[in-house]
């Protein structure tokens, strides 16, 4: 009956099976409704699967918080000897998730994980994880969950975006039944379907339930019905009932004799349909169900049912300390609640279910009255996973409070570590001014001690000194992050810790990145690559850092490479905090090639969420220049930015903004007052490192005052724009060319005053969009007379009825010239891949078949001269 009106979605969901049996895997997404009918329609697809596949299928509890990978501890004893040891004691999700893809590609799987919507971070991860892998092998993926109860801050709606871009994915939603379908299933009944269908919403569940219910009469409400088939049960049963709306999800099998249940009881639930059975245990049928029961239960039951199951996991071996803190709750033990759940969030770090981690510790913090000990570490502890759930403001609180209990234990070593840790949340939070207050700090309250031989005490120093040297390479002053390096060393030298060896090499790396070691790159990839399996924050801040002056330095085929390697490690590995700060830096990136519209995307991924201000930086600013190229307004962006840049107080940060300020005054020709501290900046801050974006706001500078040459060229400037300030305009529009850069190249054409090549940029300024930057070179063309200025193009041509985006136009334009794909790549800076797809969708949306078919359609048309 729940299965009427399902058959083309079980057809999909067949042919995505067929798809994996045949070595092509992935994920599907059922979606619906509560009652919808979506795990009823699964179990039918299992059914038909055949005998050749392994069907896996665990679900996630609504616990109010999610036990991490709760549906793999239910299978754990599915999966192999070496998989089961690391789901019990793994210390890194990395390691878990790739031990259970090594298990599941062994054969071919169905892997169903029922109930998503309720899911730990850790779950969730672990599918994206698969879902990205299952492509080459003989892995299906089936997802249950309800998306009416996925808000926009919900974790499952990443999972729902990379299921709507990939190509190996799809979401299948479960629509109400319809007027038609209800009346099959009244079937001969004396019940009005069009008045079923109105009061159940075409809800299966509850129609199912009401079409159930045999006393003649039927209810108005689904409570009403599910409570009529608790009548004539006996204590026992109603026992049973009361204990499973405390149970988060299924009772297991191991706890019924321990809490006193009794065949009978089981017996007589499961004749009045109010009980299931499944591999997890005893459950309701429906959570529906668990509502109704619920709203019945007698007043002051509940805390000595939780201490019933609190006892019955403590009679079994391996208590889930996620569970142990929802019983302890609902029993109102206070001191099992902070012991279970500081347990509970630890396990959750491990599992990099960094949300739910945070979660526990705040459970665990909030029963009060600790040791002191106790609750300077559990602050601790949830300060590292608040910041690294992008939560600084909470961050922060909690270190501080952390740092007032250790200063009154005169605890020297974590009163410094706090106060490290506070320089890194405060530089995320745009305080670089109180970050290096707080990093001085945590090196003077150990200094005087620095002689010592004590481990511990030696490696927090050297961590300190090691900070203080990423902020000098943040400041552009390498010689003093060399300087702190040095320092770094030596202590790093007697204390023997590795972590300390690893940071102190990637800040190095970095710093020797920007001093133009032509081999430091290499090696810093190289040391990066060879880490542990899981990418902590220490090997990922080398890599956010190395993508940052890729971008800033003009390496851009480097950048997208390395772009396109640790932005999915940051997702995989649940670093949020680099991985929104990447994202600017990928938006800068797309801003500099000309794919504007891919800019906004990642500008408008970071800034319309709650993120660290550091990630602000770059997006700010592009939405800020996309506006005011385009439109001649940058809506206050552009102010915004500086007012960030300076909090910031690092060059690299702010010259961008003041080479905008700079834009905004040659474009619209209103001069702003912050022009002379503009002009100050380039005899103020360092040379080395920031040769790009010194030379990109003195050409502006110059612009503004009416040209783009100088009589004295900066020798230390990068060599597009010191091509341009010698005069050599051509050869300049080629070597920004040469780096993919169409806007700087345009403009470099614009700034010569020959008139063929101002042409020549006004084609690429029309192209790339830039509508006002254009309007101001025409006007500037017909001030001067010339007659024949070439009008913009028609708009119906620039968006062209093929839809191509400008990437794809890239893309024909060079086809145009005979290239093939891997050459197209090698000059567009993209994979292989990334062309083909390109090329592949070109050919459908001019609907042709070949290549050169493309290139004359594209004549006909507009699209191309």
């Amino acid at each position: 009956m729940i299965l009427a009106e399902r058959g083309h979605e079980l057809s999909e969901l067949e042919t995505w099976a067929a798809k994996a049996r045949a070595g092509h895997g992935g994920a599907v997404l059922v979606c619906g409704e509560s009652g919808g009918g979506k795990t009823a329609f699964v179990e039918t697809f299992i059914e038909q699967a055949g005998n050749d596949v392994r069907v896996l299928w665990g679900a996630c509890d609504p616990l109010s918080t999610p036990r991490p990978l709760g549906p793999l501890r239910d299978l754990e004893d599915r999966f192999d000897a070496g998989t089961r040891v690391l789901l019990r004691g793994g210390e890194q999700p990395y390691e878990i998730f790739a031990a259970v893809f090594d298990d599941l590609r062994t054969q071919p799987t169905i892997l169903v994980v029922d109930d998503l919507h309720w899911a730990d971070q850790g779950t969730i991860d672990l599918f994206r994880f698969l879902l990205r892998r299952a492509p080459h092998t003989h892995l299906l993926l089936v997802g249950i969950a309800r998306d009416d109860e996925v808000g926009v801050t919900h974790p499952l709606r990443g999972l729902l975006g990379d299921v709507a871009r990939s190509a190996h994915a799809q979401s299948l939603t479960l629509p109400p039944l319809s007027p038609d379908a209800v009346a099959t299933l009244v079937g001969d009944r004396t019940v009005d379907p069009t008045w079923l269908h109105r009061v159940t919403g075409g809800n299966a569940f509850f129609v199912c339930e009401m079409l159930d219910h045999r006393t003649g009469e039927l209810p108005t409400t689904v409570r009403d019905a599910i409570l009529a088939r608790t009548a004539g049960l006996d204590a026992e049963s109603w026992d049973l009932l009361n204990l499973l709306t405390c149970a988060p999800g299924a009772i297991a099998d191991h706890l019924l004799t321990d809490l006193g249940v009794t065949l009978p009881a089981l017996r007589s639930l499961d004749d009045a349909k109010l009980i299931r059975r499944d591999d997890r245990g005893v459950a309701f049928r429906h959570d529906l169900c668990r509502l109704a029961i619920t709203s019945v239960i007698p007043p002051g039951a509940e805390p000595g049912l939780h201490r019933r199951f609190i006892h019955a996991h403590r009679a079994a071996s391996h208590a889930d300390p996620a569970v142990i803190t929802h019983h302890a709750l609902g029993a109102g033990d206070r001191d099992l609640v902070t012991t279970a759940a500081a347990e509970a969030g630890r396990a959750a770090t491990r599992s990099g279910a960094h949300t739910q981690a945070t979660e526990f510790f705040r459970i665990a913090l909030k029963e009060g009255d600790l040791p002191s000990e106790v609750e300077a570490e559990l602050l601790e502890l949830l300060a590292t996973e608040y910041y690294l759930t992008d939560c600084l403001d909470e961050a922060i609180a909690a270190c501080r409070r952390a740092k007032h209990l250790r200063e009154a234990m005169r605890a020297d070593v974590a009163v410094s570590a706090d106060h490290h840790s506070l320089a890194v949340y405060e530089w995320y939070n745009a305080n670089r001014a109180v970050a290096d207050d707080h990093v001085a700090t945590a090196i003077a309250v150990l200094e005087d001690r620095a002689e010592s031989d004590e481990p511990q005490l030696l490696t927090q120093l050297g961590h300190a000194f090691a900070f203080q040297a990423f902020l000098a390479v943040q400041s552009s002053r390498l010689d003093a992050a060399t300087r702190l390096l040095r320092r770094a060393r030596e202590i790093a030298g007697r204390a023997h810790d590795p972590l300390l060896n690893v940071r102190i090499d990637v800040v190095g790396g970095v710093c020797e990145v920007l001093t133009g070691h032509e081999v430091a790159r290499d090696e810093l990839l190289e040391m990066l690559g060879a880490g542990p399996r899981l990418i902590n924050e220490t090997y990922s801040s080398g890599y956010t850092a190395l993508s940052y002056f890729d971008v800033e330095q003009r390496r851009l085929r480097a950048a997208t490479e390395l772009l396109d390697v640790c932005l999915p490690l940051m997702v995989e590995h649940d670093l949020p905090i680099c991985h929104v700060v990447q994202l600017g830096s990928r938006s800068r990136l797309k801003l500099l090639v000309g794919d504007w519209d891919g800019a906004l995307v990642d500008a408008d991924a970071v800034l319309d969420r709650p993120s660290a201000p550091l990630a602000h930086t770059w997006p700010l600013l592009i939405r800020a220049l996309v506006s005011l190229r385009r439109s001649g307004d940058d809506l206050g962006g552009i102010d915004a930015a500086w007012r960030l840049a300076n909090r910031f107080g690092e060059p690299v940060r702010i010259l961008p903004v003041a080479a905008a300020i700079a834009e905004k005054s040659w474009l619209t020709g209103v001069l702003d007052a912050r022009l002379d501290e503009c002009r100050s900046l380039l005899t103020t801050v360092p040379v080395t490192g920031l040769e790009w974006s010194r030379a990109e706001l003195a050409t502006w500078l110059c612009r503004v005052e009416g040209t783009a040459t100088t009589d004295t060229p900066d020798t230390a400037a990068a060599e597009p724009y010191r091509l341009l300030a010698s005069g050599k305009f051509e050869a300049a529009a080629g070597a920004f060319d040469d780096l993919s850069t169409p806007y700087d190249a345009a403009l470099a054409m614009v700034d010569s005053g020959d008139a063929e090549l101002q042409y020549r940029a006004l084609d690429l300024l029309d192209r790339l969009g830039a509508d006002a930057v254009a309007a101001k070179v025409r006007q500037d063309l017909r001030a001067r007379g010339v007659r024949s200025v070439p009008a913009p193009r028609r708009a119906t041509t620039l968006a062209n009825p093929a839809g191509l985006t400008t990437r794809q136009i890239e893309v024909l334009r060079l086809l145009e010239n005979g290239l093939t794909n891997a050459e197209l790549a090698e000059q567009l800076f993209l994979s292989v891949k990334t062309v083909d797809h390109h090329v592949s969708a070109i050919l459908t949306k001019l609907q042709v078949s070949k290549r050169r078919d493309a290139v004359r359609r594209a004549r006909e048309i507009g699209i191309l001269r």
